[in-house]
């Protein structure tokens, strides 16, 4: 630590937060001392300033990062058409918006490093995951944006997965000769209802499953997140899928935009507990990277992807709005050059 001596002509003390090499650097203006510090991964330092150099470095420094995004949703028209039945008339709009850095998270939904050759889409989520989610992971993390990592499975930072292949069939999926053990061993409530045999379609029950083969078992190839994108222990990094510890974490950062990638656009990306449905009910800017992202498509859906635009389509008319990789990361490209490099 180094102590220099009090000159009357430095100015008051403020605070600024910069990066050096994605470590969190603290600069302290004092109007006393300047000192400098460092530590194995944290450089922090004290300096001072005067009054000729105060508003240049505040105007650099102290402003949110804003970035600017053509976002794209399903409204009304502008003007009244002065029609009985407004629905004729929704059309998509694209529209211009700018949001902060600091207040923005990405989402990361299910990328996983899973093998089963009988699917036809391996191939193009290898290509989404490794061109397009893993280079906006890098400029998030250049950019210090938050990122969470949100399988429904347990993983560590390595990206393994630690759950064992269990039995994981939903209640109505498939027909089954006996209750799950992990049932059979709970005590059951006399005032269970339905009763436990018909949400888990056991027996004469079975009629109702989902699907015809009992042997069906997803998700059992699945190894952990995909290596491309495996997560990284940072300040602003997190793995959580639960929605009360997403919430604790964006109030943490007071994050209010909400950017989302993975799989499957119309199943995990908008349903899960901390999915596009519900984190916009509770009022978040929630938005799309319809480029990074495949729905459920069906056998004969792959070819245009028809599932995946349809869920698009619902995002943007009912919770929110779309937008790209490639216009995220130009201005994340953008931000960095002037503040970071």
């Amino acid at each position: 630590m180094i102590f220099l001596p009090n000159t009357s002509n430095w100015d008051t003390a403020f605070r600024l937060e910069l990066f050096c090499e994605s470590d969190l650097t603290r600069v302290i203006l004092m109007n006393n001392y300047s000192f400098v510090t460092y530590s194995k991964s944290i450089v922090s330092f004290t300096i001072l300033i005067s009054k000729s150099s105060m508003l240049s470095v505040r105007e650099s420094f102290a402003k949110p990062k804003q970035i600017t995004l053509t976002v794209r949703n399903v409204s009304f028209p502008n003007k009244d058409p002065g029609v009985t039945d407004l629905n004729f008339h929704k059309i998509r709009r694209e529209r211009t918006i700018k949001m902060s850095v600091e207040e923005s998270a990405i989402i990361l939904i299910d990328l996983w490093d899973a093998e089963n050759k009988r699917l036809p889409c391996n191939q193009l989520f290898e290509k989404i995951i490794v061109q397009k989610i893993a280079p906006l992971l890098k400029a998030a993390r250049e950019t210090n944006m938050v990122v969470i990592h949100a399988p429904h499975r347990q993983i560590g930072w390595d990206g393994i997965c630690r759950q064992k292949s269990l039995d994981l069939r939903g209640p109505t999926d498939t027909p089954r000769s006996e209750l799950p053990k992990w049932v059979k061993n709970k005590e059951i409530s006399p005032l269970q209802w339905p009763t436990v045999e018909f949400v888990f379609r056991v027996g004469e029950y079975s009629r109702y499953s989902r699907f015809s083969n009992p042997n069906y078992i997803p998700y059992t190839q699945i190894r952990g997140i995909h290596k491309a994108v495996l997560p990284m222990k940072r300040d602003r990094e997190y793995i959580a899928s639960n929605r009360k510890r997403v919430q604790s974490i964006l109030r943490k950062h007071r994050v209010l935009h909400l950017f989302y990638a993975g799989f499957a656009t119309n199943q995990c990306v908008l349903n899960r507990p901390i999915g596009i449905r519900n984190m916009s009910m509770i009022r978040y800017n929630v938005m799309i990277l319809r480029d990074a992202t495949i729905g459920s498509e069906f056998g004969n859906t792959w070819k245009n992807l028809d599932i995946t635009k349809g869920a698009i389509a619902d995002i943007e008319i009912n919770y929110g709005f779309s937008t790209t990789v490639d216009a995220l990361l130009k201005e994340l490209c953008r931000i960095r050059k002037i503040y970071f490099d």
